[in-house]
């Protein structure tokens, strides 16, 4: 990462962008998301969401200089672990898109694709016989849509990620710092919509689950017990207001989201015996309530840690929000 670089994560509830300069954290902003504007990942009005940018960007200060690096919603993008024989680049520039066939649904002309290296597999006599990739690819047009939102919004596209990338380009830079002893993560997104947990290996994006259970499940709960409409409820939740992050319910609802977490932990270690995951780290929204990370050490045999613990410092006084946002501005 060099220069000036505004990196966006745009959310179902929230927006989080992280400035970075010289490979320092500068700022690190969030905002909420109008009503309707943004809907299952999916940005709905392009220009909307570029006039919301460019107004963040100005309260805030930020460079109209700047690059922008954007985190590319799940819906978007295709993912997936590939495993190929050695080849050069320009084989695997034709290769790739055949990787994809099940998944794509127009011709492949009209689509990115792009990949990182994750492991070379060595024979005896140390050559190379097989390369695991983590591969993607997204339609042109969504590219072209986000290049005209940033220009509109003042910035020049520089970079478009999936979700995957940023964690593994996070942990890159926190294996660079730390050096820790166990390399194996599972970061935990607990977000409006739902719950992603994300499994990697050192930096290498394992695989990833996701769960339908999330913070707006709270606040409709909060809405219907006391009789209130949601904007309100999330008011009440964020406040507490008559207890109603600790009612009975709302506990109820912590332990549901902790015994689908410990079940997708311990399926992945049934699986995994000698990487077996001994920890989570809680990002997103709900990492804020501290109920959530209780409920998981109760009903499992986990460590149970904030995602701030993999990350350099953002100056902010919820760096669990800019998780994603920040391993999109360390990989540009």
């Amino acid at each position: 990462m060099t220069g000036n670089i505004v990196s966006f994560d745009i959310g179902s509830a929230q927006i989080k962008l992280v400035w970075c300069a010289g490979g320092v954290c500068k700022a690190a902003v969030s905002a909420p998301v109008p009503d309707g504007l943004v809907r299952g990942g999916t940005i709905v009005s392009m220009d909307a969401m570029a006039d919301l940018l460019r107004q963040l960007a100005k309260e805030n200060n930020l460079p109209r200089s700047a690059q922008a690096a954007v985190i590319l919603p799940a819906p978007l993008v295709f993912t997936r672990i590939t495993e190929l024989p050695p080849m050069t680049e320009g084989q695997l520039t034709y290769n790739l898109p055949f990787e994809f066939k099940d998944y794509l649904t127009q011709e492949k002309s009209r689509y990115y694709f792009d990949y990182a290296v994750q492991e070379l597999v060595r024979g005896e006599d140390d050559s190379v016989t097989r390369m695991k990739l983590f591969a993607c690819a997204t339609l042109k047009t969504t590219i072209e849509d986000y290049r005209s939102m940033m220009n509109r919004a003042g910035f020049k596209l520089k970079l478009a990620l999936p979700e995957e990338a940023a964690y593994a380009a996070l942990l890159t830079d926190c294996i660079r710092r730390t050096q820790p002893e166990s390399r194996d993560y599972c970061l935990v997104d607990v977000g409006h919509a739902g719950i992603r947990m994300f499994i990697l290996r050192d930096d290498r994006f394992i695989t990833r689950r996701t769960i339908d259970l999330g913070m707006l499940d709270l606040i409709r709960s909060i809405s219907e017990r006391q009789g209130v409409d949601e904007h309100i409820a999330l008011t009440h939740m964020l406040s507490n207001y008559e207890g109603a992050m600790t009612d009975p319910a709302s506990m109820d609802l912590y332990h549901r989201m902790a015994a689908e977490i410990t079940k997708a932990v311990n399926f992945y270690n049934y699986n995994n015996r000698q990487q077996a995951l001994r920890r989570v780290y809680l990002c997103g929204g709900g990492a804020a309530v501290g109920h959530i990370g209780d409920a998981i050490r109760e009903v499992a045999d986990l460590e149970v840690l904030p995602a701030a613990d993999l990350m350099p410092d953002t100056g902010s006084d919820a760096p669990w929000l800019y998780t994603r946002a920040l391993g999109c501005a360390l990989q540009a």
